[in-house]
């Protein structure tokens, strides 16, 4: 599972730079207030791809440490860390459900638009309540959704990225990190307009397969379909999209 990620990654990391969404400053704000960062934290971005989060924390905290399974995804991040002078911030080849880090490292630990790639979300999970300190914060920003459209959205992702494993519902977060010791302070759902063509090919999908995928979300029926609204302007495909906005804490 952890080459999959790596060959479907590392090809397209530099898209990732300039992601509509993961680079987008607005949806980085989401999770700094999300997050809740002070001066004195030592931070824990996993699965950072190419830093977006892990550089949009850096002027709020002491240190940030961004993880990653693909180093080209690090190459970009290591790059925009010297473009950008950051002095407080580093990079490390790591796994999400095998931190390298000693227990009760960190004040805060974030993972944005990534856990429905772990293979195992218990182990990441677990992990997570290992390194943070007693009192330490979980942030996480990952896609979720109605029940019926993310089951529906589930063959599209499958499509479109074969590494992706699954998303949650809120309902199924909660009981996850609750399960491993969690304190859940926060579990929201938060609806973006989504166009369909950038979001495919960002992750390298062939153009000449874009209509294919989208061809099976706009066969969407029933509650899925209400919830989805797959609908063209202007020849181009957009539809209701979702992320779950999650803080926990490890009490």
């Amino acid at each position: 599972m952890t080459e999959d990620v790596r060959k479907r990654f590392a090809p397209v990391a530099a898209n990732y730079v300039t992601s509509s969404f993961h680079a987008s400053p607005e949806l980085l704000d989401e999770l700094v207030v999300l997050a809740e960062p002070k001066a004195a934290d030592v931070v824990l971005d996993v699965a950072t791809g190419t830093g977006n989060t892990a550089l949009a924390l850096a002027p709020h905290v002491a240190h940030v440490t961004g993880l990653d399974l693909t180093p080209e995804m690090l190459d970009q991040a290591r790059r925009i860390t010297a473009e950008r002078g950051v002095t407080n911030a580093d990079w490390v080849l790591g796994d999400a459900e095998r931190l390298p880090f000693p227990d009760s490292s960190f004040d805060l630990y974030t993972a944005r638009a990534a856990p429905h790639h772990f293979h195992d979300i218990g182990a990441a999970l677990n992990e997570a309540f290992r390194v943070l300190k007693p009192g330490g914060r979980a942030c996480f920003i990952d896609c979720s959704a109605p029940p019926e459209a993310r089951d529906h959205l589930h063959r599209v992702e499958i499509l479109r990225d074969p590494s992706h494993v699954r998303t949650l519902t809120l309902a199924e977060w909660r009981f996850e990190l609750e399960h491993v010791g969690f304190r859940v302070e926060r579990a929201s759902l938060r609806e973006l307009d989504w166009e369909f063509e950038p979001w495919v090919l960002r992750i390298g999908v062939p153009a000449a397969e874009v209509e294919s995928i989208a061809a099976v979300l706009e066969a969407a029926e029933g509650p899925a379909r209400t919830q989805l609204r797959p609908q063209r302007r202007d020849g181009k495909l957009w539809h209701a999209y979702w992320h779950g906005l999650i803080r926990a804490r490890r009490p």
